[in-house]
């Protein structure tokens, strides 16, 4: 800045602090030349400066409202309700017969996946039943068969009969969440016709739950949106109204500990409940588990990569290929091997007789083999 022109900035700040109550605050600058006006502004405004964070990324904002993705979405949620026959059995050796059988009801949630009236719903809700029916958000009541279900991932996937052209949920990419990322769950707790929570993504990846029944392959999504005893088969959605995972479980110890199957592990199996009604799993035929640290050393591997073999089963594909107790696997087909249920998950979906590539460490040297699998033993 010229001395003139500092000059005259300082004198008329100088008089508009004595006379402020005559509103000249801004008189000095909008009296000089546009060129020394510029000059001026640029030698009074600094930058403001933020946290390398906030540079780095845009701040998510909390939704004003859930009102519009949930107006979309409930429609395609519905109630199920399933009766179950029970057998009566005798009490006492000397009763002369046993009591009649009688009929046991239970309600759970689901979401349709398809106009034609294909749903999904958790396994556990429609166990053993002999009559399904389905109750629209319109209060439209509709018979559902089974198509099939895996009992191993608590997932079932139902027809709604007599209706077409049904509103249904897209399915998103389970994978693209994050921690912290909102979710909202609709479904029928404690038969609460159409009820809806919101929450975030909590953690993904769980798999160290202790639920009860055949379920065997975990991934959990947990999310803090409240569910509740009959939520059981309804719809985790992101913000774009798509399904990211089935709501299946609570922890009945806590409080905003909820857990949904993710849609990724759903999606690799819904062809095979479609068109066989069971998923039939493929096999390496060998006990896996994951990777103590101190091995992860010795072998040179870093990261988290890696299944150690416990045992190898007598004359199954593993013992056929020629891999041992301690071998180390890496890769299958190409793919990463983080841990033992990983490579379980993978292993099993390959599909039955298909011949796979399977790099391994063991010891300090890597090598491969291929491997042709098997069916999974019942």
């Amino acid at each position: 800045m010229h001395t003139t022109t500092r000059t005259r900035f300082t004198l008329a700040m100088t008089l508009c602090a004595l006379a402020g109550a005559l509103g000249c605050d801004r008189g000095a600058t909008q009296e000089q030349p546009p060129e020394e006006a510029a000059e001026v502004a640029d030698a009074v405004v600094e930058p403001k400066l933020e946290p390398a964070a906030a540079q780095a990324a845009p701040r998510p904002t909390a939704p004003a409202s859930f009102a519009d993705l949930v107006e979309r979405a409930r429609p395609a949620v519905i109630n199920i309700y399933t009766r179950t026959r029970v057998k009566g059995r005798k009490i006492s050796p000397l009763l002369p017969f046993a009591p009649p059988d009688r009929i046991g009801e239970s309600l759970g949630s689901g979401f349709i996946i398809d106009p034609s009236g294909l749903a999904l719903t958790n396994h556990h809700v429609i166990a053993n039943a002999t009559d399904i029916e389905v109750r629209l958000l319109d209060d439209r009541r509709f018979k559902a068969t089974l198509i099939g279900d895996d009992p191993k991932t608590d997932t079932a996937l139902l027809k709604i009969e007599g209706v077409e052209k049904l509103p249904y949920l897209e399915i998103a990419d389970s994978d693209a969440m994050r921690v912290g990322d909102w979710v909202v769950a609709i479904g029928n707790p404690l038969g609460l016709t159409s009820t809806v929570t919101a929450g975030i993504v909590s953690a993904v990846g769980r798999r160290n739950v202790p639920l009860g029944g055949e379920l065997r392959y975990k991934d959990f999504i947990q999310t803090d949106a409240s569910i509740n005893p009959g939520n059981s088969g309804g719809a985790l959605l992101n913000m774009s109204g798509e399904v990211v995972g089935i709501n299946t479980a609570i922890s009945a110890d806590a409080q905003g500990i909820g857990f949904a199957i993710p849609m990724n592990m759903v999606k690799e199996i819904l062809d095979q409940l479609k068109d066989n009604g069971r998923v039939k799993r493929s096999w390496l035929g060998i006990y896996v588990d994951d990777l103590p640290e101190a091995l992860r050393a010795q072998v040179g591997l870093t990261g988290r990569l890696g299944a150690l073999v416990m045992d190898v089963v007598p004359g199954g594909p593993a013992d056929r290929a020629k891999l041992r107790k301690g071998d180390v696997i890496v890769k299958l087909d190409g793919e990463d091997v983080t841990d033992a249920a990983a490579l379980s998950w993978v292993a099993g979906n390959k599909g039955i007789g298909k011949t796979v590539t399977v790099e391994l460490m063991r010891g300090n040297q890597r090598m491969a083999t291929k491997l042709r699998l098997g069916a999974l033993p019942d």
